[in-house]
């Protein structure tokens, strides 16, 4: 196996483990903060490290959304090529980007394509039949001290967030993606679409249990 194929087994092992969520930024679910997984940051410092300790070299790197570099995602670099895993934006991207071929590939009834213009590196994401634009960065190296600072800082500097606007988890389940976003479930699977409403503070706990297969308490 080279490195770029075990690098994408981490990535979607950590989609499998390691949960997206927003706990840390909600009042409400305080009692979760300390659950593994959390933001794109979160995640992505997790999958640096899962990385270097199977020998391969990784950088953490930003991303634009909606206009605002409030995205960190993972550079690899193998055999002089850059490729760019995006562990933490919520959706199952689960094949890395390479940074001078553009790629489109399916899982869960969705798609992810790439366009590139120069060092220009686009990302598309397509479910129940809508493509919209999920991020752009330069592939060019990024200053680790800055991104690490922009990290340290990230709560506490005035940027909106994609995920700000109420509850958000999300994680792979047996052959299906499971992403709660406010008060809906949403499950995504090659076999179609389903979506589960209702869903407050009250039985979130209990939906996460029976869907997610996990205890938030238990994984504190």
């Amino acid at each position: 196996m080279n490195q770029i194929k075990l690098a994408e087994s981490i990535l979607l092992e950590k989609f499998k483990t390691e949960p997206f969520h927003n706990f840390r930024r909600l009042k409400e679910t305080s009692a979760f903060v300390n659950c593994n997984g959390g933001t794109c940051s979160d995640k992505a410092i997790s999958y640096v490290k899962a990385l270097e300790k199977n020998g391969i070299l990784a950088y953490l790197h930003s991303a634009i959304i909606d206009g605002q570099f409030n995205h960190q995602l993972v550079r690899i670099e193998y055999e002089g090529t850059s490729y760019f895993g995006d562990v933490g934006n919520g959706w199952p991207s689960v094949f890395v980007y390479p940074c001078n071929k553009e790629v489109k590939y399916r899982c869960y009834g969705m798609q992810f394509r790439t366009e590139i213009q120069g060092d220009l590196v686009k990302v598309f994401h397509t479910r129940n039949g809508r493509e919209t634009i999920q991020m752009e960065f330069n592939s060019k190296p990024q200053s680790q001290q800055l991104i690490k600072k922009n990290i340290d800082n990230r709560f506490s500097n005035n940027i909106q967030y994609p995920f700000d606007t109420g509850l958000r988890l999300s994680l792979i389940v047996d052959d299906s993606f499971l992403f709660i976003r406010d008060s809906n479930l949403e499950i995504y699977s090659n076999k179609g679409f389903k979506r589960v409403g209702g869903i407050s503070m009250i039985n979130f706990q209990s939906i996460v249990k029976k869907y997610f297969s996990i205890d938030l308490f238990r994984i504190l």
